[in-house]
């Protein structure tokens, strides 16, 4: 996993309206918990957070950072972002040790092309776009691979058929994390209207083609008495 650099600061403006002070000062409020240490509560550069997150990890990185009693650290639990612009608004740090295992939460990433879908034959369906892991900080991996180039239709590639060294996978086993689903034939309502009207057709040429040996007969039956 990669570790990006940041420097913070203490901050002693608290609360929502402190929040917001932090902010137009172009800071991003932040805090740093865990390990059993005291909870900090920042402030970041925007600027430097934006490029700090600009890696292909993105927010899936470690972060070492330079604060004022010292460095420490950790990985980003939470980032609350403003849902129109997508402004960072708040982050959540949580303090990592080397020596002991965290949970993250770890993107999928699809290599190859099944022959199926190819070929017309299947829809990729890619179900789990991330998967939880536990490991130490150092074996965290940026993305897990899942090659999908032996895959056919109907078939799927599971959480239990994933396999990392040094990484335990939490999901269920069972649940799919890619597979090929059997495309679905749509056919236009015009297409459906026509064949029915053949098929109603086709019917009533039947039942009249039935009804004239009956006619026939019965000519036949009033030829024999008249005769008699």
């Amino acid at each position: 996993m990669a570790t990006v650099k940041l420097k913070v600061e203490k901050r002693d403006d608290l609360g929502k309206q402190g929040a917001k002070r932090v902010r137009a000062s172009g800071m991003v409020p932040a805090v740093l918990y865990g390990e059993k240490e005291a909870t900090l509560a920042l402030a970041v550069d925007s600027h430097e957070l934006r490029v700090a997150l600009s890696t292909p990890s993105g927010s899936n990185v470690i972060v070492q950072m330079d604060i004022e009693s010292g460095e420490a650290r950790a990985v980003i639990r939470e980032m609350a972002r403003d849902p129109v612009t997508r402004r960072i608004l708040h982050v959540d740090f949580q303090r990592i040790s080397e020596n002991k295992p965290i949970h993250m939460r770890v993107p999928v990433v699809v290599v190859g092309e099944s022959v199926a879908v190819k070929e017309g034959r299947g829809i990729l369906d890619h179900a789990m776009r991330e998967l939880e892991v536990r490991c130490l900080p150092r074996n965290i991996p940026e993305s897990i691979k899942v090659d999908v180039s032996a895959l056919e239709v109907k078939h799927a590639i599971h959480v239990a058929d994933i396999t990392v060294p040094d990484i335990e996978i939490l999901d269920k086993p069972e649940r799919p994390v890619v597979e090929i689903l059997q495309p679905t034939i749509y056919r236009e309502p015009e297409e459906e209207l026509e064949e029915g009207a053949e098929v109603a057709a086709e019917g009533e040429g039947e039942a009249a083609g039935e009804e004239a040996p009956e006619a026939g007969a019965d000519q036949s039956a009033e030829e024999t008495k008249s005769e008699k």
